[in-house]
């Protein structure tokens, strides 16, 4: 699980993810527990390197969206792990032919399920990781063609 210490508008809130999967976010928000639907899923500068909680404040957005794996380079179909984990299941199959923002892959990371989803449209031509396997960050996990 993991806390974090927010202010809004000047008002300070603590919040902890309890549970995240595709269909909702389940928080607690100053000892409140809170289920938050979720209606849509966009990676929004999936690419971007992540700072240290110390030089960046927390961004409220990660509490309402699975993460999206980033690509090791825009135009590479390789699908890396944005955090390090474990693999829990597999959603596609070498051949499979797979859209945007389609699950591929479900990762735990800190007691937290991230779905990893497709960063582009094509085929499914490698998958380079087995269920229960441990993944490093940047560590390549499924190529797109």
């Amino acid at each position: 699980m993991r806390e974090y210490k927010l202010s809004i508008a000047g008002h300070p809130y603590t919040v902890a993810v309890l549970k995240v999967t595709e269909e909702e976010v389940v928080a607690e928000v100053n000892g409140v527990e809170h289920r938050v639907a979720i209606h849509e899923i966009k990676s929004l500068n999936a690419a971007a390197p992540l700072l240290s909680s110390q030089t960046q404040p927390a961004r409220p957005a990660a509490l309402v969206q699975p993460v999206a794996a980033a690509p090791f380079a825009a135009d590479s179909g390789l699908v890396s792990s944005p955090i390090p984990g474990h693999i829990l299941e597999i959603f596609v199959r070498i051949g499979d032919k797979v859209l945007v923002g389609q699950k591929l892959l479900l990762l735990e990371a800190m007691k937290l399920e991230n779905i990893i989803t497709a960063h582009r449209s094509g085929v499914v031509k490698e998958i380079l990781v087995r269920q229960g396997d441990a993944v490093t960050h940047d560590q390549g996990m499924v190529v797109i063609e």
